[in-house]
């Protein structure tokens, strides 16, 4: 007689399109709905309904509501998965090491953030959140502490500003976010408009070498030795 699931290991099964039944564990079936919630909301936009889901992941509809109470919750798993999970907590450290130049930490945390923002879905989430009228206030405070803050801090060294301590300035964080708008934009010109885009490593290359050599008309001179 086969052996009932343990309880500590839940499955479910559903009927694909194809037939036939798929078990899987719990936290196996969730992970595969968020997935696929990713993809086809990239694809569709949110207009795309739980039956189209539920017809793309080849399961019944009635099975997502076991995981998720509606689909604006479904939704919000989508973005903290999308934004906010998979967050680079390393990439504060990359920007402030001061072991390095300033030059170097810039290009390589642009690097490794074109990296994990170029990809489809979630250049095309962040623009379909925006439409849906999403509170996306999270992402950009996470990105203004972690991200912008302390590159402005790291353009304070490069120019010896001597502003330690004070207020970033409306301009500081503008020039912060230089390089990132134009990762962005490079995305949206590939995975929205659908137009042919260069390899992203020169476009970085150039644009940390016009912030350093523009930011000293804004705070100041550069310094002889930057850190």
């Amino acid at each position: 007689m086969p052996r009932a699931p343990s309880a500590s290991r839940p499955t479910d099964s559903a009927a694909p399109a194809t037939g036939g039944v798929v078990r899987l564990r719990r936290a196996d079936r969730e992970r595969e709905i968020v997935q696929g919630a990713i993809q086809y909301f990239a694809d569709v936009g949110f207009a795309g309904d739980t039956t189209g889901l539920a017809r793309q992941l080849g399961v019944a509809q009635p099975l997502l509501y076991r995981y998720f109470q509606n689909k604006e919750a479904l939704i919000e798993r989508v973005f903290q998965e999308t934004f906010l999970s998979n967050w680079n907590p390393l990439w504060e450290e990359m920007i402030l090491a001061p072991e390095q130049a300033v030059a170097q930490r810039l290009l390589e945390f642009h690097r490794d953030f074109a990296r994990v923002h170029l990809r489809r879905e979630r250049v095309r989430l962040s623009l379909f959140f925006a439409l849906h009228g999403w509170d996306m206030s999270p992402y950009f405070r996470v990105m203004r502490q972690r991200v912008y803050e302390p590159i402005a801090l790291s353009l304070r060294q490069y120019t010896e500003a001597g502003r330690d301590g004070q207020p970033f300035a409306v301009q500081e964080i503008e020039l912060a976010k230089t390089v990132v708008e134009k990762i962005q934009y490079h995305g949206i010109r590939q995975w929205v408009y659908g137009l042919p885009v260069p390899e992203i490593e020169p476009v970085i290359q150039a644009s940390v070498a016009s912030l350093l050599d523009g930011v000293g008309a804004v705070l100041g001179k550069p310094a002889a030795k930057s850190p």
